[in-house]
């Protein structure tokens, strides 16, 4: 008779085959903490109300992704690419579609393809991934396609249904929507990553940030909206002819009760104008402060070194606290 353990053996290898998910390196060519962050995660909340693989809120209700930010539209101008996760084989693409902001009055038509230009790649065992919200133009493969592990697919864009330019990263299995954090679709508690999808390297390191600073300037007049801010002309300082000088910074994944204090600190050390900002009473996905004194550039005795000072001041978290320098030059005027 034919021995019984024979046939376990390769019953447990053809499940383990089967069982087999993968592993995925960061989906974008870029300095993750420094030039692109994480906006918002996978939603794990079946309710109204939204909760990320952590059990907090950087995420929004019904969100199916991970969605990779870039600072500015010049970075995004300059190009940055999208590569594939994992190796596999183009299922799709769509080209074509314009980058720009996100106008309400075109929502149903864009809905369509809220995606924007995107590409989507099928791997082994009925693994999916998508990457969407890319450049218009942008794209180097086409369906068909076998492409490796690392392979540029095109470029971070404003395509589709966004805000802000970023690249929208979507993991499927078998049709069912995974969060690559934790491996599978649902959380079964706070943080547990024992499955996670993300290959465990030193340049892999995807840390999670519960909200963070992501961007200041000094300018001779206040941002108006964000879009103004990521036109990357916001930095610029005041010139001899500018009658004010501005600081400003934004803050992204601030949540209810967070509160900024922000600061000018002459050359001397002296605090010249500080400001408290109401706590929040609303998680914010983007927020914008700013302050601003008489150009110090007009003023005999106010040159040098100025420093303007943030201090975001957090319910559950430490404080987020920086100092960043802007040389006041002597003004032409005097």
């Amino acid at each position: 008779m034919r021995p019984q353990w024979t046939v376990i053996p390769l019953l447990w290898c053809l499940t383990a085959a089967a069982d087999e998910k993968p592993a995925f390196i960061f989906p974008v060519d870029c300095q993750y903490g420094v030039d692109c962050f994480i906006q918002f995660y996978f939603d794990h909340d079946p309710t109204p109300g939204y909760s990320d693989y952590k059990c907090r809120q950087q995420t929004y209700d019904g969100h199916t992704g991970t969605d990779i930010r870039l600072v500015n539209l010049p970075q995004m101008a300059a190009g940055v690419k999208v590569i594939a996760a994992a190796s596999g084989t183009v299922f799709a693409t769509r080209d074509g579609v314009a980058d720009t902001y996100l106008d309400p009055a075109r929502f149903k038509a864009i809905n369509k393809i809220g995606l924007g230009n995107a590409v989507v790649i099928q791997h082994e065992d009925g693994w999916r991934t998508t990457y969407g919200h890319m450049k218009n133009g942008s794209l180097m493969v086409q369906k068909g396609d076998q492409v490796k592990q690392g392979q540029s697919l095109g470029e971070i864009g404003l395509s589709g249904l966004t805000e802000f330019p970023h690249m929208h990263f979507q993991v499927r299995h078998h049709g069912k929507l995974i969060d690559p954090f934790i491996g599978k679709p649902d959380r079964t508690k706070c943080g547990d990553t024992g499955s996670s999808q993300w290959l465990e390297t030193a340049d892999n390191n995807i840390t999670y940030f519960p909200g963070l600073l992501l961007d200041y300037g000094f300018n001779n007049k206040p941002p108006v909206d964000y879009r103004s801010i990521e036109t990357g002309y916001f930095n610029k300082g005041a010139d001899s002819r500018s009658e004010y000088l501005f600081f400003w910074v934004r803050f992204i994944g601030l949540t209810v009760g967070d509160q900024a204090t922000l600061s000018f600190i002459a050359p001397n050390g002296e605090l010249i104008e500080e400001q408290t900002f109401p706590a929040l009473k609303r998680n914010k996905e983007q927020q914008l402060y700013y302050i601003g004194i008489d150009n110090p550039a007009i003023y005999p005795g106010q040159t040098g070194r100025w420093q303007g000072r943030v201090r975001l001041q957090r319910t559950s978290l430490p404080a987020i606290d920086k100092q960043f320098d802007y040389t006041a030059e002597a003004s032409e005027r005097r």
